[in-house]
């Protein structure tokens, strides 16, 4: 979020630089961010909340869209140069923090979920979850493949809705989510055991990045 904000600061600057005063943003700010309830409630883990699979089933929640901050700046070619030019400098200015760190944390996200759901205390409670599932009339080997079957629907049917509420009551009598976010933490922290040293400069390279939007925002993208 203070990338997206730091970035349309700093192009709104540039636009109105270049003469085009009546430039407000273009849409760039951020969409709505979900919160913490319904943002991704189903997963390899189950599904987290009776209450969120009653209305949402396994589609995200409708978020309203950006829209633009200020009225239309311009057009024709002397305008799209300019807009190019000037999200060239933002992302230039903006930069990035480590690719290497940042391709680290990728690597070792992934190979703590694989880890998980290799883990023997996972596929038995993953086990339970399916026997769950199938004595309340929905057949399913693992919850990751329920979200798929729904995906393609424009909207929530009461199939769905259905599928989701005995998806997180089965969640919640095998306890898979405890067992699998408590094993895939463990697995995490010998990762970052192992790995000390490389996440530490990625994590100071964050926290610098961090500071560096924070002092273009406060500076208004000047």
């Amino acid at each position: 979020m203070q990338e997206i904000q730091a970035r349309n600061a700093l192009i709104v600057s540039c636009m109105r630089k270049a003469g085009y005063t009546g430039f407000g943003g273009d849409g760039l700010q951020a969409a709505q961010a979900p919160d913490n309830a319904t943002a991704l409630p189903a997963g390899a883990w189950g599904y987290l909340g009776t209450a969120v699979a009653g209305v949402q089933g396994f589609h995200p929640p409708k978020r309203a869209l950006p829209r633009p901050t200020g009225p239309a700046a311009g057009s024709g070619e002397a305008y799209d140069s300019a807009r190019v030019d000037c999200d060239r400098q933002a992302a230039e200015r903006i930069g990035s923090p480590s690719g290497p760190g940042t391709e680290l944390v990728g690597r070792l996200f992934d190979e703590s979920v694989a880890a998980t759901g290799r883990d023997t205390r996972v596929t038995a409670a993953t086990g339970e979850w399916s026997a769950c599932m199938t004595a309340a009339g929905f057949t399913a080997d693992a919850p990751a493949a329920l979200p798929e079957r729904f995906r393609a629907a424009p909207d929530v049917t009461p199939a769905e809705l259905a599928t989701a509420r005995a998806d997180a009551d089965c969640t919640g009598r095998s306890n898979l989510a405890g067992i699998w976010f408590a094993v895939l933490t463990g697995y995490q922290q010998q990762l970052i055991d192992r790995n000390a040293q490389a996440l530490t400069a990625q994590k100071e390279a964050v926290r610098a990045q961090d500071a560096k939007l924070a002092r273009l925002l406060a500076g208004d993208g000047s």
